[in-house]
């Protein structure tokens, strides 16, 4: 397993992402900094939006602890779809 070492784990604007305290998705681990730049990127490439993030790292920092790393993902991918319109 990877762990996510990128400053996005302590942006204030994370804080606003679901939590995900119940590991629904089984993605509550999963770094939702790494999520949310994901499904940015995948939307600018013009990807179709993925539905497994098991490929992404880990992270327990900062604020994306415990967040909703697949609803920070469609959020990003959103932005990105908006971005490159």
């Amino acid at each position: 397993m990877k762990i996510c070492d990128k400053k996005h784990r302590y942006l204030e604007e994370y804080e606003s992402l679901p939590v995900s305290q119940d590991n629904q998705n089984g993605d509550r681990h999963i770094c939702a900094g790494c999520a949310y730049e994901a499904g940015l990127q995948d939307a600018l490439e013009g990807k179709t939006p993925r539905t497994d993030l098991s490929d992404l790292p880990y992270s327990q920092a900062g604020t994306v602890r415990h967040k909703d790393a697949y609803e920070a993902y469609q959020e990003g991918y959103t932005e990105g779809k908006k971005r490159s319109s």
